[in-house]
């Protein structure tokens, strides 16, 4: 056989070699389940990362699941609670692939556990709200608000549900945000603000009686304060009248005829003063003094 021929033959077999070579090894990612299947049916789990070789595309198949967690919002959904209150809440969920052979057997794809869990978590959901009422949901004391309880239990009940019919498994359930229908909300705001008045009601009142404590008590302490001083300046004036009519005595006794003369002087400028007339006989106490005539004879 010629050369070429053989060198052609060898060229078309190592072509396909490295074809079928390419085709037939893959890699496993660290984040990554890898089923590979043959005709559809499971024949290999890989959960290593690492480089791996399989059978031809045509023979096998490399089904690729991601172990990490995943995260997802529930689809709102109005629901009524133990007092009959209508509510609309919205949840978010985590969750990872547990058994990735069960899970492909049972959901194969994302998409289709994601609207699963949804579908088992509202359910849950409606089934616990039912237990509570208004007031364990939203109220102004946090010891009444029972949220996180209430996530607990729906993460217990809706794991029972799903341990190992779907090879998953739920790692948080919250409750993300919470709304009223809109024939509803207008009540839930005035009970709300009901709730604000008559807490501000209260504070005001309780103002007012300590605001009545501190006046009460700044009266006392200035009636304390007037009474002293008043008791003070009288005892002053006490002991002043006493030096001042201890001066006049003394001056009085040294001599007697000049005080009179002044006294006189005060009384008769105390009469005159208002421009009246005055009638005094000749031997008034206050004209020996005026008749300065009489008196040098």
């Amino acid at each position: 056989m010629p050369v070429k021929k053989i060198l052609f033959f060898i060229c078309i077999i190592v072509t396909l070699a490295v074809v079928i070579l390419c085709f037939s090894v893959f890699t496993v990612k660290e984040y990554e389940f890898v089923i590979i299947t043959q005709f559809g049916k499971p024949v290999r789990i890989l959960d290593d990362a690492g480089l791996y070789f399989k059978l031809p595309a045509f023979l096998n198949t490399i089904n690729r699941f991601d172990k990490r967690i995943n995260l997802f919002q529930t689809q709102p959904i109005q629901l009524l609670l133990g007092d009959k209150n209508p509510i609309i809440p919205v949840c978010y969920v985590c969750w990872k692939i547990s058994d990735p052979l069960i899970f492909f057997k049972s959901l194969t794809f994302a998409d289709t556990a994601i609207q699963k869990l949804g579908d088992i978590v509202n359910s849950q959901l409606g089934s616990e709200l039912g237990e509570y009422t208004i007031e364990n949901i939203i109220n102004v004391h946090p010891e009444k608000v029972k949220l996180k309880e209430i996530e607990e239990k729906i993460l217990k009940e809706s794991n029972k549900k799903i341990t190992g019919r779907y090879g998953i498994e739920i790692i948080q359930v919250g409750i993300r945000r919470l709304e009223y229908p809109s024939i509803v909300a207008e009540s839930v705001y005035n009970r709300m603000r009901a709730e604000r008045e008559k807490e501000a009601k209260r504070y005001r009142a309780e103002g007012k009686e300590e605001a009545s404590r501190i006046e009460a008590e700044t009266d006392r302490e200035v009636a304390e304060i007037l009474a002293e001083a008043y008791k003070q300046s009288e005892i002053i004036k006490g002991e002043g009248d006493r030096k001042a009519l201890k001066t006049y005595a003394e001056a009085y006794s040294h001599d007697p005829d000049f005080f009179e003369f002044l006294k006189s002087l005060d009384t008769c400028s105390e009469v005159l003063k208002n421009k009246s007339t005055l009638i005094l006989s000749t031997d008034s106490e206050l004209l020996k003094y005026l008749n300065y005539t009489e008196n040098n004879e």
